[in-house]
């Protein structure tokens, strides 16, 4: 089958271009499962020698897989990946929100958010000097943090319950969505996605292993984060035409979500023509600010 499967034709867009995957030129919904990683260990009791011992079961950089009430752990995942976008998210504690922009495939330029503003507040484009800028702007670059969403399928490799148990069923090639916004984490997964554009392949036509591992901070906190390595080649099917297009409906359906915060949260409403219009040029993923 042709690297560019149906639905670009469709759209007239390039496969790279739907994907989010930079060229040479240039909230999950509840059908589809989010990964995330522990950050901390979850203790369980075991018998050893007639004494009940609470000990780790389930260790950090464990993987999460949640999907409605179901929560799933594995030690490693493999994954396809369809489709990336970038976006600037910040946790509110006062409203226990997350606040976030519109996802796009980069992060240049002034992004609609869910507080009625652009970028959560953040300067747009470059920095060149940090310590020139006032300290609540340097607050503000703080606390809101660059997040890559990847949205996939998923393979769980080994399948536990909160208690450290082997859980049984089917857990392959479960669509996904995954935020990322450790450094290390993204520039680990990069690295395998820039070897395989030197291939000239698409992401999903490769497997990509994940696993986490543990680390700690300065003050000896301990986290979790992500190591990738390439997996095995995937021929293209009909079948992932139709897992694609639900990606980008999802993109589609959660930047309207944004949009319609944008809108009810800004000091002067937009009108139905501009809003059409900015719906247009969200829902082409060909556009650039670059």
């Amino acid at each position: 089958m042709s690297n560019e499967l149906a639905i670009a034709e469709e759209r007239g867009q390039s496969m790279a271009e739907l994907m989010g995957v930079r060229t040479s030129t240039g909230d999950a919904a509840p059908s589809t499962a989010r990964i995330g990683m522990l950050h901390s260990p979850l203790m369980g009791e075991v018998e050893f020698k007639g004494k009940t011992i609470k000990t780790e079961v389930v260790p950090v950089g464990a993987f999460i897989m949640t999907k409605g009430e179901t929560k799933v752990y594995s030690n490693g995942i493999t994954v396809r990946i369809f489709a990336q976008r970038q976006q600037w998210q910040r946790w509110n504690s006062e409203s226990t929100e997350m606040e976030k922009s519109v996802l796009a495939n980069t992060l240049n330029g002034d992004l609609m958010d869910s507080i009625g503003g652009f970028n959560l507040g953040r300067p747009s484009g470059y920095i060149e000097n940090f310590n020139e800028l006032d300290q609540a702007t340097k607050d503000i670059m703080r606390s809101v943090k660059r997040v890559k969403v990847f949205y996939g399928t998923v393979t769980l490799d080994n399948p536990i319950d909160a208690a450290g148990e082997p859980v049984e069923g089917d857990f392959t090639d479960i669509p996904f969505v995954m935020d990322i916004k450790n450094r290390d984490s993204l520039k680990s997964i990069d690295a395998v996605l820039n070897t395989l554009q030197r291939s000239n392949k698409l992401p999903i036509m490769s497997t990509i292993k994940l696993v986490g591992v543990e680390d700690v901070i300065p003050t000896g906190a301990k986290f979790g984060k992500i190591e990738a390595s390439m997996g095995e080649d995937v021929a293209l099917t009909e079948e992932d035409n139709v897992t694609l297009r639900n990606f980008l409906e999802l993109i589609e359906w959660s930047n309207g979500k944004i949009i319609d915060l944008h809108n009810e949260r800004s000091d002067k409403g937009m009108s139905e023509e501009d809003n059409t219009l900015v719906n247009d040029i969200l829902n082409n993923d060909f556009v650039d600010v670059e």
